[in-house]
C-alpha cells in the first residue's frame, strides 16, 4: 500500500491555479522534498495531503485512506511553518497539552528530548527564538509515533 498517493491533484485560488494535474506515488519509508520557488504549490500540496485543504480536482489518500481518516488514526503529523503555539504556555506545557490529545501519547520528556528543547522547558514560548519554536513544533508532531511526517519549512 502506498503511504502517499495523490492523483491528477489541482487547487485554484480565484484565477490562480497553485497546483495543477500533479500526480505522485510515494512507498512507505521513501523520502521526499518538494522544491520550489515561493508560489510554486509546496505547502497547499501539503495542505491538502493533511486535509487542510480540498483540492478542486483530483484524488488524495494516504495509506489507503482520506487525509481525515489517516490523521485520525494517527498514521499521519505536520510541522507546519508558523501557528499553532500558544504564546503565554511554557515550552513543557505546549508538549503536555498535545499530548492530552491523543490516546497514546510519549511520555513529554521523551518527547523534550528528541526534539533537543528539554533545556528550555520552564521557557514561555513567546520567549522562545524561531529556530527553538520549530523544534518545539516538531516534538508536538512526535507524540503518535506517525507512519508518516510531513514538515513544511
Amino acid at each position: 500500500m502506498l503511504a502517499i498517493d495523490l492523483r491528477n491533484l489541482v487547487k485554484r485560488y480565484k484565477n490562480i491555479t497553485a497546483v495543477n494535474d500533479l500526480t505522485l506515488q510515494v512507498e512507505p519509508g521513501e523520502i521526499v522534498a518538494f522544491l520550489g520557488p515561493n508560489g510554486a504549490g509546496k505547502t497547499t500540496t501539503i495542505d491538502m495531503m493533511l486535509g487542510l485543504a480540498q483540492p478542486d480536482g483530483g484524488v488524495v489518500r494516504v495509506f489507503g485512506k482520506t487525509p481525515w481518516e489517516a490523521i485520525a488514526r494517527g498514521e499521519i503529523s505536520a510541522v507546519m511553518q508558523s501557528g499553532g503555539l500558544l504564546k503565554d504556555f511554557t515550552v513543557e506545557e505546549t508538549v503536555q497539552f498535545t499530548a492530552s490529545l491523543y490516546a497514546h501519547a510519549r511520555p513529554t520528556g521523551e518527547v523534550l528530548e528528541r526534539a533537543g528543547i528539554a533545556g528550555i522547558a520552564k521557557r514561555r514560548v513567546g520567549k522562545c527564538s524561531g529556530g527553538e519554536q520549530k523544534r518545539l513544533r516538531f516534538a508536538d508532531a512526535m507524540h503518535s509515533d506517525p507512519r508518516l511526517q510531513e514538515l513544511d519549512e
